[in-house]
């Protein structure tokens, strides 16, 4: 199964990297699961477990999180998402040395980054991409790739428009090394 965790208020027609998360998946194969973050009936930063998001995370073949540079960050949901499913003994446990061992384990997880702005990898800027690898890695998970899309700043022009879109499919397929 595929997993797509969608962290912003937009749905996919209005979301860029929410749309690229859909046809990524649909190339995948296989079931696809959206978690819709903002949508969830749970109480938004109240720090309370997950138990739900923690089974699809633990049940995904592969991880998809389509996510929007904000303020040089994450979107707030999206943290207060890895703190739902960050329960010890669930996705990691401790370890006999005091460091954690993940428990999750070979699996991809595909980052598709939209920004306004160019974030290019390893540029002291780009914060995004950095901590999702180092949550993944907490959680066990080593495969972390990430799609750029900047210079983004009107998403619903670019996903109405097919040759754009067709284009960065492409492009994303390509970096992810999928045929």
């Amino acid at each position: 199964m595929n997993l797509i965790i969608h962290s912003t208020p937009n749905d996919e027609r209005r979301s860029l990297g929410g749309a690229l998360a859909l046809r990524l998946a649909k190339h995948l194969g296989g079931s696809t699961r959206v978690v819709r973050i903002y949508k969830s009936p749970q109480r938004y930063f109240a720090y309370e477990f997950n138990d739900r998001w923690m089974k699809l995370v633990a049940a995904a073949e592969r991880l998809i999180i389509p996510v929007p540079v904000w303020n040089f960050s994450i979107p707030a949901a999206l943290k207060d998402f890895f703190d739902k499913i960050s329960q010890s003994g669930k996705l990691w446990r401790p370890g006999p040395d005091g460091k954690s061992i993940g428990l999750l384990k070979n699996r991809p997880v595909y980052v598709i980054l939209t920004s306004g702005l160019p974030f290019p990898a390893g540029s002291p800027e780009d914060f995004v991409v950095p901590y999702i690898r180092l949550f993944f890695s907490f959680l066990g998970v080593r495969d972390v790739r990430d799609f750029r899309v900047e210079n983004v700043s009107k998403s619903r022009q670019l996903i109405a428009d097919k040759d754009y879109m067709d284009r960065k499919v492409r492009e994303m397929l390509k970096v992810f090394g999928i045929k």
